[in-house]
């Protein structure tokens, strides 16, 4: 379900930069790269062939008061009990790369005019939210329902410690805070059994 949400994000943002720039530098499949911004032995992993890097930087859970389980039928009129959906925060960096400066900073403003003009994306007005996943009946917990981007700034303090985990320098840069539904996992032994009489308690008139 990252994965999917990812590489959904990166092909929306390629698709864009290149709309936007009308340049022979900018063609689809080689603006925008999917991959860590640093190597396990420490290096930089970017190339001059693309212009942006997205990476995942972290996740945390969005917990909400009121969630409740969902139910599916099952063929005996019983139902399976299904933990409600799962909401992540992830940290999405988005690193522009190239080796001129002037044109990273471009690049940079092309990223952040993206997602001011496509703060939120659903199944239902982006088919494509789900194209990566081959076989969704099989494998629907690879799905998504919904994504929605919010800047997520950070102090000098806090880009330092990101920079210093990654074991490089800074580079231009922007970190977005992704939130994202994902489709809840469809199978459980839990059942429970359907209500067939509702009774009412109180004296009659």
């Amino acid at each position: 379900m990252i994965r999917t949400a990812l590489e959904f994000v990166r092909k929306e943002v390629e698709a864009y930069m290149v709309m936007r720039e009308q340049d022979q530098n900018y063609t689809a499949g080689n603006v925008v790269d999917l991959k860590s911004v640093v190597l396990p032995d420490g290096t930089v992993n970017v190339t001059d062939t693309t212009h942006v890097t997205v990476m995942l930087v972290g996740v945390d859970e969005e917990r909400r008061e009121g969630k409740r389980p969902h139910y599916v039928a099952a063929e005996d009129k019983s139902f399976y009990r299904l933990n409600p959906p799962v909401e992540l925060n992830l940290f999405v960096l988005f690193v522009a790369h190239n080796n001129d400066y002037e044109t990273a900073l471009r690049d940079l403003s092309d990223v952040i005019g993206f997602f001011q003009a496509n703060p939120f994306f659903d199944s239902s007005k982006y088919p494509a939210l789900n194209a990566s996943v081959s076989n969704p009946d099989e494998k629907p917990w690879q799905l998504i329902e919904r994504l929605s981007f919010m800047l997520y700034s950070l102090t000098f303090e806090q880009q330092n410690n990101l920079w210093a985990m990654l074991g490089s320098k800074y580079i231009p840069s922007v970190v977005y805070r992704m939130n994202m539904l994902t489709v809840f996992e469809t199978k459980s032994n839990e059942k429970v059994a359907a209500i067939e009489e509702l009774k009412f308690l109180g004296s009659s008139q």
